[in-house]
């Protein structure tokens, strides 16, 4: 998993590279805040490990800007400071701070805090995992749902309980809002009314003719 760590103390950052590399992690390193952004746009590190105190961009400006970026993929930032008052402490966390450490870096609080990082990036992968495949699921239904089994003959349509029923019927059931008015397609005209009309008319002709003789 890679880990882009920023500090513009040289062996803050020297430290920092040897920590992850021990604890398993791919270290991707800048001394300053533009540096870093470039670094995350390129490579989307899934945490982070940002100094407070920095020339050019501070700490809570880097974070700001990596979560305006990553709205849809979460990464976890671990803000390193000696600060300890309560309210520049509330302002990293408003920047979006998942966690803090306090300088100089003790190993085993910083391993702990990328395993609860870890721990979490896992399970947002495992969430958004789970996200797709229901839409995946969802737009399946969708396409199912757009075949409708229409007898050839009778047009009739079977309904999810096997029942066959005429189309006016299963639409009317289906979409409450639909009324029907009926009427006739041309095609429909010419080839089943208009010869019984003319049918109609001709034996109509024929009695009169009949009456008449």
């Amino acid at each position: 998993m890679k880990v882009l760590a920023v500090d513009d103390d040289r062996v803050t950052l020297t430290t920092l590279r040897r920590l992850l590399e021990k604890f398993g992690y791919e270290p991707l390193l800048a001394s300053n805040g533009t540096e870093a952004l470039r670094l995350f746009m390129e490579f989307h590190p899934k945490m982070l490990i940002t100094d407070w105190m920095m020339p050019e961009m501070e700490g809570p400006t880097v974070v700001k800007t990596v979560r305006a970026f990553a709205e849809s993929e979460y990464t976890y930032i671990i803000m390193l400071t000696s600060r300890q008052d309560k309210d520049d402490l509330m302002a990293g966390m408003l920047a979006g701070v998942d966690e803090f450490l306090t300088k100089p870096i003790d190993p085993d609080q910083l391993r702990a805090r990328l395993r609860v990082g870890k721990r979490i990036m896992q399970l947002q992968a495992s969430l958004n995992r789970r996200v797709r495949e229901l839409e995946e699921e969802r737009e399946h239904v969708k396409v199912l749902q757009g075949f409708l089994p229409i007898c050839a003959y009778c047009k009739k349509i079977r309904d999810d309980e096997n029942l066959w029923s005429q189309v006016e019927e299963y639409i009317s059931e289906h979409q409450a809002n639909v009324q029907f008015s009926h009427s006739i397609c041309p095609d429909c005209y010419e080839s089943k009314v208009k010869p019984m009309e003319e049918a109609f008319w001709a034996k109509k002709r024929a009695e009169q003719e009949i009456a008449q003789g």
